[in-house]
Formats: structure tokens, C-alpha cells, sequence
């Protein structure tokens, strides 16, 4: 049990604060009167009115009618849409689902941040320029001693140092950590504009024999 439940739960005020959202959608999905405006998507089980106290999973359930609300839905619509007297089981499966989500989108936008990035800093310098500002934007992502490496391995992938049949050697931790920075966002535009055309590629097929 937690806290603010061992002490009745959490009040309107600090729900309100919790969520960011308005008292009176709280209020209204937690009254049952239709005709008084009432949604009655979900029932708190302290729920004396003008003194009802919320649970972790009023709270929860509340999150979620924020987040269709945000969405567009009204209230009445996500009465409709959602059953609050599932239980707590698929309560945390819509929370996954939420979550899962919210992943993707941050997984998004942080590859068009990193875009961004990498093509502002090769912009904002010299053309004579741009292979030390993108170093540096590759220093700060991933290191001295990465970035040593990948510098190494190029001097022998690309013309005119190309090296028929070489094959760095690593140990299949170092190999995995290496794979994975290359899959991170943005990483394929920084290495292409910092070393050249075909770089990114060279690296990969290089990755992937290790």
C-alpha cells in the first residue's frame, strides 16, 4: 500500500497536479449523473462526494481518460471506450500498451533530433571544415576510443588505404557494443558526412564479420 493510501489516498487537488489535469474532468469521470454532466467512467471506492479520495489505480485509470481526452475523445465517448471494472490486470496492459507507444514516438523524434543535429553541424562550418565538426559531434556521442577505432578500421576500408580482404579483429563484447552505436539514430548520416560516401556501409559490412 502506498503512502498517500495508507492515509486515505490522494485528494482532487494533488490528482489534479499529478496528471495535469483539470478538476472538473476528474470530477466528471468520476460521476455517475449523466444528466448532471457526469461521465461515470469510474467509481472511487472512497467516493463521498465533495471529500472523495483517489487510489494508485483511480489515479492510473484516470491517466489513461487524460491521455484519450488529449486525444479528442469526450468524456462520454471514452465511457464507451473503456472498462474500468476489469481489474487491475488490464489496467497495467493498457499502461504497456501506453508505454510501448510512447517508446516508439521517443524513438522517433529522437532520431529526427539527431538528424537534425548532425546536419546543422556540418552546415554551420566551412566545407573545409565539416570533417572535424562532425569528429567532434562523434567524439561527444560515443567517445575517444570508439572513435579511434572506427578511424582505424577506415583507413583500411576506404580508398585509397582499401585492404582486400581485411578483417578487424575484436572480442564478441566489443564487437556487440560497436554494432549496436551503429544502429543507433542518426549515427549513418553522422559517419557518411564525417568520413565520406560509403563509409557507413564499409563499417557495417566490417560490423557484421566481426
Amino acid at each position: 500500500m502506498g503512502h498517500g493510501e495508507a492515509n486515505g489516498g490522494w485528494r482532487v487537488s494533488q490528482v489534479e497536479s499529478l496528471l495535469n489535469m483539470s478538476r472538473r474532468d476528474i470530477t466528471r469521470s468520476c460521476y455517475a449523473d449523466l444528466k448532471r454532466g457526469g461521465a461515470g467512467i469510474l467509481q472511487p471506492a472512497d467516493g463521498t462526494w465533495g471529500r472523495r479520495n483517489y487510489s494508485i489505480e483511480d489515479i492510473a485509470w484516470l491517466y489513461l481518460v487524460k491521455l484519450q481526452h488529449d486525444q479528442g475523445y469526450s468524456l462520454p465517448e471514452i465511457a464507451k471506450r473503456m472498462d474500468t471494472s476489469a481489474g487491475a490486470g488490464a489496467l497495467c496492459e493498457h499502461l504497456d500498451a501506453v508505454a510501448d507507444r510512447a517508446a516508439e514516438a521517443y524513438e522517433e523524434a529522437f532520431e529526427r533530433r539527431e538528424r537534425a543535429r548532425v546536419l546543422r553541424c556540418a552546415l554551420e562550418v566551412r566545407p573545409c571544415e565539416v570533417h572535424d565538426a562532425l569528429e567532434c559531434y562523434l567524439r561527444n556521442r560515443i567517445g575517444d576510443e570508439t572513435l579511434e577505432i572506427w578511424r582505424s578500421v577506415l583507413r583500411q576500408l576506404m580508398p585509397p588505404f582499401l585492404a582486400d580482404g581485411y578483417t578487424p579483429q575484436f572480442d564478441a563484447e566489443e564487437a556487440d557494443r560497436i554494432r549496436r552505436i551503429l544502429d543507433e539514430p542518426g549515427m549513418d548520416l553522422a559517419i557518411e558526412l564525417w568520413a565520406g560516401p560509403g563509409a557507413f556501409e564499409r563499417l557495417r559490412e566490417a560490423a557484421i564479420a566481426w
